[in-house]
């Protein structure tokens, strides 16, 4: 980016000025040192997670459209079998430019050979525009958890959701849901593991209680360590002695 702001103060013209003012916070602002260097990722890994959880909230669309764009040109380029994730995607869905990227890859992501999954906290997010209705709509699976009462006439219409599937997602508990599959969905209950609950927990009080168990686990393990290397088998400290000492020997005959 910072390449291209040089080139556009180089034009000297009304609209390359105007474009370099645009990004001129992303190459000397508050932003600096963000978008102005070139990525030194991989995705060659079996498993890569690209966060934006300290990205401020202003840059955060910019950051998420950048990344997908980056790992939709990889894709493209080296075609296999992968399963794109995309958390919070209602991020993508404020503004026209970065829906229609978002759609653009729901189009073609079969062609690559590509499963794309978005998770939102609010479907009313996505319902709100029509490109965001014709995601939800050429998904081939989908999964409703807890509704809001704000938002459940408008699910239930997109959904087609009877009275009593509407009172189960308003009294949902965590983990209970509708699953869709096709024009068929059932009730379901997700049950996780006690290793993904720990990885997916977002209350405050487990993931405290699982930083001071591991800070409490790093403090013993250097005890151990010395205890180990100061306890001496019994058998060989008499080897040792046995050693040191000099062998005498004495004939009887003389």
């Amino acid at each position: 980016m910072e390449d291209l702001y040089k080139t556009l103060i180089g034009m000297e013209t009304d609209i390359a000025m105007d474009l370099a003012a645009r990004i001129e916070k992303f190459v000397k602002g508050s932003f600096i040192g963000i978008f102005d260097q070139q990525t030194n990722i991989a995705i060659n890994n079996p498993f890569t997670v690209f966060s934006v959880k300290e990205v401020q909230d202003a840059l955060r669309p910019i950051a998420m459209f950048i990344i997908l764009d980056f790992i939709w040109t990889k894709i493209k380029r080296d075609m296999k079998r992968r399963l794109l994730v995309v958390d919070e995607a209602w991020h993508m869905m404020r503004y026209e430019d970065s829906a229609q990227f978002m759609w653009s890859i729901v189009k073609r992501a079969r062609k690559y050979y590509l499963g794309l999954t978005t998770i939102t906290q609010d479907v009313e997010d996505f319902l709100a525009q029509d490109i965001g209705k014709a995601i939800v709509t050429n998904s081939a699976l989908r999964v409703l958890l807890k509704q809001s009462p704000a938002a459940i006439d408008k699910v239930g219409e997109m959904f087609y959701l009877s009275l009593g599937e509407r009172q189960l997602l308003l009294g949902a508990n965590i983990g209970e849901g509708i699953f869709f599959a096709g024009n068929h969905h059932v009730p379901i209950y997700i049950v996780a593991s006690p290793e993904e609950h720990k990885l997916i927990t977002t209350k405050p009080e487990e993931i405290l209680a699982r930083r001071k168990a591991e800070e409490a686990t790093t403090k013993l393990q250097p005890l151990k360590a010395t205890t180990s290397t100061q306890t001496v088998n019994p058998a060989a400290e008499t080897i040792l002695e046995a050693v040191k000492k000099p062998s005498v020997i004495k004939d009887e005959s003389l």
